[in-house]
């Protein structure tokens, strides 16, 4: 190869040192972002989803008056152990929502 030809490659390396890898990483960078974000909206769709699942299992057993609780309102032992299990769900989807 003559002088010349190596000027150019060389010259044609720094351009790539200097555009290409900034431009590399800055597009690794929007990527990765991009990702995160995209999980986050996942996960608030299937929390949202479960919430919805939760109302609906509200509506199932309006006698066991949980959006409204009165405190004269007596329950048999199986509508106790039904709204333990009922705030247990309720617990574990908060659980699942803070982490």
């Amino acid at each position: 190869m003559s002088d010349q030809t190596l000027r150019w490659w060389e010259l044609a390396s720094y351009v790539v040192t200097v555009f290409g890898l900034p431009l590399a990483l800055l597009t690794f960078l929007w990527q990765a972002r991009r990702e995160r974000q995209n999980e986050r909206a996942e996960i608030y769709q299937r929390l949202s989803d479960e919430y919805v699942a939760f109302l609906k299992l509200l509506l199932r057993y309006p006698d066991l008056h949980l959006l409204s609780p009165s405190p004269n309102t007596k329950f048999e032992p199986e509508q106790d152990e039904q709204r333990l299990l009922i705030f247990g769900i309720l617990v574990s989807l908060f659980e699942r929502a803070f982490l």
